[in-house]
């Protein structure tokens, strides 16, 4: 998942867009729902015919600065019966054709963003320098965005039952209820939806490479995307040029470990928002004591006695705040928390805007992120009893903040969904280049201690760069980290291991 600040600044992407596939569930019907494949003789050609015919370019029609296109690709190479979904493409042309490297991909996580949008915005992201020798080329994986994105409906979707269950009767029902949920999103999505895990958008990759007719790609994941990278390095490693792992997925934690991480990664979140409170004048809360107004709320909250001030009939739970309060840590958003905290204690209709504000929005990435979740990750528990278990082990860690949030639902998410056929497992990238990965040292959502084990895992394939402060995604962080990607991206010089950069003003 990936925040961003506005574009007008010239600084980061804005949230709004790279989280333009937020919610495609509202269809009239299952037949309406998804474009309609092709014919299964279609199909059979587009999989059997070698290389993957060229692209059709043209300029967007919202975006005429960028190019977009489309790539034909079978639901299941397996399967020719279940026909073809048209891979969403967009590319912004190296300004400067004459210094051309080559084509820089590029996927911005979620699970669930779009790469197309990702790519569309490029200019505001990117360098100047590295948008003058690549074609920056992003795509929205399949079952995300305009690739036959995975739709349900919303009823469904936001009116189950709480997704943090007290009892075993809790849980059940929590089960059940995802169980009807997939059931209702096969029927609105079609087969895309058991054909969305990270494996199967890794040969979309190549396939585009090929499509584009390189013989190497350069390769730019941030989060999730971390993953399609590092899967294409195994896969794939004499296909690239070079690859920059951005905030970086541990493929090889089990449930315990990623429920651990990520409830160190809460407290962490929230001993750095109240030393930013404590030393900051300009912080709403500056002067007051925001531990004891956190922990004040936090128990309303428990106690079921925290209204939301817009919408006096809703109860916001700790789940709600610790969210919030990791949302924010994102850019950081220090100051918009901490308003919104101020605005909750005096029951000011304003929290409800603070809250969106920081990126709180529910609705983030619903659809694809679940789909995909579930098709790459075994993290589900099986009982109610082994879930209480974790969420004790969460709480020890992290009482202030009631574990985590990120964490506990990966518990029951997945619940009632079929197993992956392709569970989690520590990666073994080989490419000719080693694998530049970024991180912050305050990352709330790919904790620092999953890339120094990515790093660990693969010491001859990788070297670590660390951001020294908050936030998610090191890129375009500061003049440093900017620099590091970019000597690495346009002449594959890498800094030395355990490199940092220093935090700037946040």
């Amino acid at each position: 998942m990936r925040a961003g600040r506005d574009r007008r600044s010239g600084g980061r992407v804005p949230r709004a867009f790279l989280a333009a596939t937020a919610l495609v569930a509202a269809t009239a019907s299952p037949a309406a729902a998804f474009p309609a494949t092709a014919s299964p003789v279609t199909a059979s050609q587009a999989i059997a015919g070698g290389k993957p015919a060229a692209i059709a370019w043209t300029p967007c029609p919202d975006r005429p600065e960028t190019e977009c296109g489309t790539l034909t690709r079978p639901i299941d190479p397996e399967r020719p019966e279940l026909g073809t979904f048209p891979m969403a493409l967009a590319r912004h042309r190296a300004t400067d054709p004459a210094r051309r490297v080559g084509v820089l991909v590029v996927n911005p996580g979620g699970p669930g963003q779009s790469g197309v949008d990702f790519a569309s915005g490029a200019r505001w992201y990117f360098s100047p320098e590295v948008l003058a020798r690549f074609d920056v080329v992003g795509f929205d994986p399949r079952g995300v965005g305009d690739s036959q994105p995975v739709r349900c409906s919303v009823e469904l979707q936001f009116g189950g039952p709480g997704t943090h269950p007290t009892d075993r009767a809790g849980f059940e029902r929590l089960r059940e209820h995802n169980r009807l949920l997939r059931e209702d999103c096969a029927r609105h999505s079609g087969p895309i939806i058991d054909h969305v895990s990270t494996e199967e958008v890794v040969g979309d990759v190549d396939a585009l490479r090929q499509a584009l007719g390189e013989d190497r790609i350069t390769y730019y994941g941030l989060s999730y995307g971390t993953v399609i990278g590092q899967r294409y390095a195994e896969r794939h490693g004499d296909r690239v040029r070079a690859m920059l792992l951005d905030s970086v997925v541990d493929r090889g934690v089990d449930a315990r470990e990623h429920v651990a991480a990520s409830a160190r990664a809460a407290a962490d979140v929230l001993a750095r928002w109240l030393r930013w409170n404590e030393r900051t004048a300009s912080s709403p809360l500056h002067g007051r004591d925001a531990g004891a107004l956190w922990d004040e709320l936090m128990a309303s909250a428990a106690r079921g006695e925290l209204a939301d001030p817009d919408d006096p009939t809703r109860r916001i739970t700790p789940h709600d705040l610790s969210g919030n309060l990791t949302a924010s840590a994102y850019l950081p958003d220090w100051e918009g928390f901490s308003a919104w905290v101020l605005a909750l204690r005096d029951g000011a209709p304003a929290a409800r805007a603070a809250s969106r504000a920081s990126g709180g929005d529910p609705s983030l990435f619903a659809t694809a992120f679940q789909a995909i979740t579930c098709a790459d990750l075994s993290f589900r528990v099986r009982t109610h009893a082994e879930y209480a278990a974790l969420t004790r082990l969460e709480n020890r860690i992290s009482p202030r903040t009631a574990g985590s949030l990120r964490g506990n639902t990966a518990m029951t998410g997945c619940l009632g969904v079929p197993d992956t056929r392709t569970p989690q497992r520590p990666g073994a990238m080989r490419t000719t280049v080693p694998t530049l990965l970024l991180n912050s040292g305050h990352d709330p959502s790919t904790p620092h201690e999953w890339a120094v084990a990515v790093r660990r895992q693969q010491p001859r394939s990788t070297v670590l760069v660390t951001y020294e402060g908050d936030g998610h995604g090191v890129y375009d962080r500061s003049d440093c980290t900017r620099r590091v990607g970019d000597d690495y991206l346009l002449s594959l010089s890498l800094p030395s291991d355990g490199t940092t950069c220093p935090a700037v003003d946040e």
